[in-house]
């Protein structure tokens, strides 16, 4: 079971990255100090299924997006 803090902290990352944007943990830490909240809503949200790792950040680091959403069923025509 995840701390109010950690879901609260998931749900902000989520609704980021549901806006095309990318996740990268560093810029969701507080300005003075560290929070161990932001790397246990990773990890749960990854678990989850809520974000997937898209590549590096420039200090080699994951960041993270949301998953690409696949097809619930045909399409009955092409749109135009």
């Amino acid at each position: 079971m995840a701390s109010a803090k950690t879901e609260a902290m998931i749900v902000t990352m989520v609704a980021h990255a549901s806006k095309g944007f990318e996740i990268i943990p560093m810029f969701f830490q507080p300005i003075c100090g560290r929070s161990n909240t932001v790397s246990a809503a990773v990890r749960l949200a990854k678990v989850r299924g809520l974000l997937v790792e898209c590549g590096l950040d420039g200090s080699g680091k994951p960041k993270y997006a949301a998953p690409v959403k696949v097809a619930t069923h045909a399409a009955p025509a092409r749109m135009q």
